[in-house]
């Protein structure tokens, strides 16, 4: 149980400075605090837009070529 609550903050520490440094610069603790331990959805979120994104930059390109 330990090394799971350890892997978990880990992984909530990297992500959290990854958004901070790399992608936004966060306003406050308790945004960083909520990227910190709620990390999962944060991620999940990311990790969906940037399929999303993806999906949407194909078919765009799909348009282009049909004209």
């Amino acid at each position: 149980m330990i090394d799971f609550l350890m892997s978990y903050l880990v992984v909530g520490a990297i992500w959290m400075t990854i958004c901070d440094f790399g992608i936004q610069r966060m306003p406050n603790n308790g945004v960083r605090m909520r990227y910190f331990l709620l990390w999962p959805f944060t991620l999940g979120a990311f990790v969906l837009g940037f399929i999303d994104a993806l999906i949407r930059s194909f078919n765009e390109g799909e348009e282009d070529e049909e004209m």
